[in-house]
């Protein structure tokens, strides 16, 4: 009997080292026992939620990472800073400030972002553009045309409900935390319930079993990229909520923890497996591991050090595990 509890045990253990979204979960754990050592408080209410606020603008667009890298084909969409930055800028100029805008910006951000990841799709899938190729001439297409539109000083702010949407709070819970809560559910039930996420874990896995299934793969996966998109240019919206202003390449800083996160998450870089609620807790990993790096007063070329050994020694420890 001891010796199958053992067996259960290991057999247990083993597979959540496999996981690579437990590895994560824990992760999140040491780092903020880290934290608490060093500056104690560090795991006090208040600072984990300024934690996770900072997290959903990063889990927004890890979001539509997510979905692109689902997808296969290799995909990374390497112009998602660029339309979050964007959306940023669109946002600010169309609200001026009045409330009364909000819901033609909330239509027309993401329907920009969406046109904008249509045209990054249509050259990968039809094309036969490379994701890494596209997405990247397109990142430098919108932030060209941003600074000539502007002429690098953005107009415009955030009107009065927006900046509450992104400071306010109930019972001392950010709105933008339990607006992402939200997001988290639903998307993950879109992804596990629903036969659009099942078909979009078949055409990641083999895109010639899809086709053969009747799917159109080429526009399936020009259409998630437009989603990407979408999703991009409001995750600029709620970031303009949190800073009031707009600035140029605000969403810049997002594109490399954003792949990170999704491989910290367990994502599979080759598509067709992985959750969205994996990528959730990569977000959190950089975020809490910047919050430290913040406090220890480190440079911002060390901080990116350090999200590079991170994210290194996660996929290393992953893959040696997975290949025992």
């Amino acid at each position: 009997m001891n010796n199958r509890v053992t067996r259960l045990s290991k057999t247990f253990l083993k597979q959540m080292v496999l996981n690579q979204s437990c590895m994560s979960v824990v992760a999140i754990f040491i780092l903020f026992l880290f934290g608490e050592i060093i500056f104690p408080g560090f795991i006090s209410f208040s600072h984990v939620m300024s934690v996770l606020r900072m997290s959903v603008f990063l889990g927004i667009i890890a979001l539509g990472q997510t979905l692109v890298v689902i997808s296969g084909n290799e995909g990374i969409d390497l112009s998602v800073g660029s339309i979050l930055s964007l959306g940023v800028v669109i946002s600010a100029f169309i609200l001026q400030g009045e409330n009364l805008r909000i819901p033609i910006v909330l239509i027309v951000v993401p329907l920009i972002g969406f046109l904008l990841g249509i045209v990054s799709g249509a050259g990968i899938a039809y094309i036969g553009i490379p994701p890494l190729i596209m997405t990247l001439a397109m990142a430098s297409v919108i932030e060209g045309s941003s600074l000539i539109i502007t002429k690098g000083f953005p107009t415009g702010n955030a009107p009065p409900f927006l900046e509450v949407v992104g400071s306010g709070r109930i019972f001392e819970v950010p709105y933008l935390i339990l607006l992402w809560g939200v997001i988290i559910v639903v998307v993950s039930l879109l992804l596990k319930r629903t036969k659009w996420g099942h078909i979009l874990y078949g055409v990641g896995a083999n895109s010639f079993t899809a086709e053969l299934s009747g799917i159109n793969v080429k526009r399936f996966r020009m259409v998630i990229y437009g989603i990407c998109g979408a999703i991009s240019a409001f995750g600029g919206l709620l970031l303009l909520s949190y800073t009031g202003t707009p600035y140029l390449n605000l969403g810049v800083p997002y594109l490399m923890p954003s792949i990170a996160a999704v491989a910290i998450g367990g994502i599979s870089l080759a598509g067709g497996s992985g959750t969205y609620l994996g990528a959730v807790a990569g977000c959190i990993v950089l975020t809490t591991l910047n919050s430290i790096l913040v406090a220890l007063q480190t440079t911002e070329a060390m901080r990116q050090i350090a999200y590079g050994a991170l994210l290194f020694l996660l996929i290393v420890a992953y893959t040696r595990r997975k290949s025992e």
